[in-house]
């Protein structure tokens, strides 16, 4: 399976903090380099030196389709919320921006903020979805027991090449900023989408990436993966 070319809209339909890092995203994006999961440890702690990070798995060593699915959640900054007992919640406001959205809506959570509906079960995204194709730096699989005490649980998608490490820093700011405020109700569980050696792919090789435009916006044409063959 090899994915060429997807919609720009379709992955960057929310930024981190603000409606500003789509744009730096835009500007910034660097073709993805693979990486050791020490590597990009290393990257993050820089940054967040008293958070962790974990990362997404394959299904199999040299899996397209799975290293692709992997690279496609990766570059999707939205931000998914779930409760203690692993049910996704949606927000139900007008404001289009996902940091503004939790910021305000964590003062009345219960007005902004419900399950989310979906059309068919198929559809339906909950917590334990997300951990069974997560590993911490170690490969071990997540488990609801792996994660802190916390009424709710936002999960939020980062990598090292969407831009400088500045960018990064200032995206998450109001992230640790938002959790204090809501006097530690909510545990930040943050998901590298970087590609890693782990999923048989050739340490420091990259995948071109270009931006197209066309009438309908702009899309992302990948090149190659550099699979481990």
């Amino acid at each position: 399976m090899k994915i060429q070319t997807v919609s720009l809209l379709s992955i960057l339909l929310l930024s981190l903090g603000s409606c500003g890092p789509v744009m730096k995203t835009m500007v910034g994006l660097k073709n993805p380099r693979v990486q050791t999961k020490s590597e990009v440890e290393t990257y993050f702690k820089d940054v967040l030196p008293s958070e962790k990070t974990y990362f997404f798995t394959v299904h199999k060593v040299g899996d397209s389709a799975t290293i692709y699915r992997n690279l496609m959640l990766g570059f999707n900054s939205e931000m998914k919320l779930f409760d203690r007992k692993g049910v996704r919640y949606c927000y139900q406001g007008t404001e289009e921006c996902s940091g503004t959205q939790m910021t305000k809506a964590f003062a009345e959570f219960e007005n902004n903020y419900k399950p989310c509906q979906y059309d068919t079960v198929k559809e339906a995204e909950t917590l334990v979805d997300f951990l069974s194709i997560m590993v911490d730096v170690n490969g071990k699989r997540l488990t609801m027991a792996d994660l802190p005490e916390a009424e709710y649980y936002v999960i939020q998608n980062w990598n090292t090449y969407s831009g400088p490490k500045k960018h990064f820093h200032e995206d998450v700011q109001w992230l640790q900023t938002l959790r204090s405020n809501a006097s530690n109700r909510i545990a930040i569980i943050f998901i590298n989408g970087d590609l890693l050696v782990d999923w048989g792919l050739i340490a420091g090789e990259e995948l071109p990436i270009k931006f197209k435009k066309n009438k309908d916006g702009y899309t992302l044409n990948f090149g190659k993966l550099p699979l481990d063959k």
